[in-house]
């Protein structure tokens, strides 16, 4: 029982948006799929559930549970979103309609996907969604429009919708970006204590490696539409393989247990799609890059239980 991305293109007319694109998450797993703003992340995550644009081409292989995501078509496709795999998007406040009570777009959530039962049933299941996704007073919560709420609790609401179908499931897309250090780790302390509840597979979208270290058990590390590695979390941070995952981890600020320092950068930004290098597409940035980085792209190399796309891994 298991969502497998593999070998995933994206792309539009002759530009490939997403070369390579990897990721793999079992039932009750947290994965998390990182890299800069760019990378193919969101994207890749959107083709799980078939809601790119029809401009955009797809090919690969998806699977949910052995199904071929690709193949689905009509009802099938409109049931296996949200009941199978379900996904709380980037913005609440750009999700949720501000005319209309967060309870009330529960509700029609619930209704759209087949909930038998009365009106007062019906609210009593919006209430219930409000409690697992730890909303205070969500008798009270459900009467509220979405400018009523903190950007929390309209994450907390975003994360009881996409719950109303317990899904197995559900990929959440940069979920804590928006907010304070404070409620991000609640949502993620939420997030983990809903996988292990409902058995549910979880895939992250970040780009922060701190978030990676605080909530996954498996990383994907993206870049420029190629996943160029993944592995455990204990492997990727103790031993980064690819030089680009070794500078994002440090990039990123440690809190406890470490003097003072100047954070390094990893120089220059990731390549539109239009314009990527010829070879490796991060040698332009690699501090470690060599003639043949510039020739051709590195394959994908299986090191153990970890897969890297780098000629000269640090391993």
């Amino acid at each position: 029982m298991s969502l497998k991305v593999k070998n995933l293109k994206i792309s539009r007319g002759t530009v490939e948006l997403v070369v390579s694109g990897e990721v793999h998450c079992n039932r009750g797993e947290k994965v998390a799929v990182v890299g800069e703003s760019g990378s193919g992340k969101s994207l890749t995550a959107l083709s799980v559930l078939r809601l790119l644009p029809e401009s955009l081409k797809v090919s690969g292989e998806i699977t949910v549970d052995g199904r071929d995501v690709l193949k689905l078509k009509g009802e099938e496709l409109r049931r296996f979103r949200w009941e199978k795999v379900a996904m709380v998007f980037q913005d609440p406040s750009s999700s949720l309609n501000p005319l209309i009570t967060v309870g009330e777009q529960v509700e029609e959530a619930l209704i759209f996907h087949g909930f038998k039962g009365t009106e007062k049933e019906l609210k009593e299941r919006v209430v219930e969604l409000f409690k697992l996704a730890q909303i205070p007073e969500p008798e009270k919560r459900i009467n509220a429009y979405p400018h009523h709420l903190s950007g929390g609790l309209k994450q907390r609401v975003a994360i009881a919708m996409a719950l109303a179908c317990s899904p197995n499931y559900l990929i959440a897309d940069e979920p804590t970006t928006a907010l304070d250090v404070t409620v991000q780790k609640r949502i993620l302390e939420l997030l983990k204590e809903l996988s292990k509840k409902k058995e549910m597979g979880t895939v992250l979208i970040t780009h922060d490696m701190a978030v990676v270290e605080e909530f996954a058990e498996r990383v994907f590390v993206m870049y420029s539409g190629f996943t160029v590695e993944s592995g455990s979390k204990e492997e990727i941070f103790r031993k980064p393989l690819h030089p680009y995952t070794e500078g994002l981890i440090a990039s990123s600020p440690k809190l406890t247990g470490v003097a003072k320092r100047r954070l390094p950068a990893i120089p220059g930004n990731v390549p539109e799609p239009s314009n990527r290098p010829k070879g490796c597409p991060f040698h332009p940035r690699c501090p470690k890059v060599r003639e043949v980085c510039r020739k051709e792209p590195p394959p994908a190399v299986k090191i153990e239980n970890r897969t890297v796309r780098c000629f000269f891994p640090n391993y």
